[in-house]
């Protein structure tokens, strides 16, 4: 059987869709004609996104970084400051402390300048008693030093040996 051999209806028929497949087929491709711009489009969009994306999850973790980076310095100056607090108490007790050490001293000082400008007691005196302490004529003055302490160097040609 042949094109022409058909009956005109059938051919009609058969003529209505081809035509129909082809106006099909035309409409087809100027869909995807006008479509295919925009499919790219979306994709590099979709591609940008993805690159945000990773950029902001860099910067978070960045972040993240620095937080806990801030957090650790945050502990080490709370220790110094713990570190200074406990060195202020230690200077605070400390200079008490030495407070109390000067005023007993200044009270003994105190006890023993008066103790001085009274006369030695008599069993004290005889205990230290010498010559030079008690006679003034008997004091000779330091003992035994000698002017030249360091022996004359002697001649260059003699042995020293």
């Amino acid at each position: 059987m042949t094109w022409l051999a058909l009956a005109p209806s059938s051919a009609r028929l058969v003529a209505l869709l081809i035509g129909g497949a082809l106006l099909m087929g035309i409409g087809a491709g100027l869909v995807w004609w006008g479509l295919s711009p925009r499919i790219d489009r979306q994709a590099d969009r979709a591609a940008n996104a993805e690159q945000q994306l990773s950029a902001a999850q860099q910067m978070i973790d960045l972040q993240g970084n620095v937080l806990a980076e801030q957090q650790r310095q945050l502990g080490a100056i709370t220790e110094i400051e713990r570190d200074m607090r406990r060195l202020g108490q230690t200077i605070t007790r400390t200079a008490a402390e030495q407070s109390a050490a000067i005023e007993e001293l200044r009270a003994n000082d105190q006890i023993v300048a008066e103790w001085l400008r009274g006369a030695v007691p008599p069993a004290l005196g005889r205990l230290y008693a010498r010559p030079e302490t008690t006679d003034p004529a008997a004091y000779h003055g330091p003992s035994g030093m000698r002017p030249d302490p360091v022996p004359p160097a002697g001649s260059p040609g003699t042995d020293q040996q």
